[in-house]
């Protein structure tokens, strides 16, 4: 059993929904770099986060800053 605290149990992923289909990432920054290097491509339209059996546990929403989109709660 771990010691740290930490549940492993319960695995979630960032969510970003496209006009054309979700694509799914490990972290935020990750997502944010996805989104980013797309921009010219297709813009999201949606954030969350799910666990990775598919409930979705809460909304995300994008902050634009500098040209770049960001995830925020």
């Amino acid at each position: 059993m771990r010691s740290d605290g930490m549940r492993r149990d319960v695995v979630t992923q960032i969510i970003v929904e496209y006009p054309s289909g979700c694509e799914n990432f490990a972290t935020r920054l990750e997502a944010e770099r996805f989104i980013n290097a797309n921009l010219e491509e297709e813009e999201p339209v949606a954030v969350w986060v799910e666990e990775v059996n598919g409930k979705k546990k809460y909304d995300l929403h994008f902050a634009e800053e500098n040209g770049e989109i960001h995830i925020v709660d």
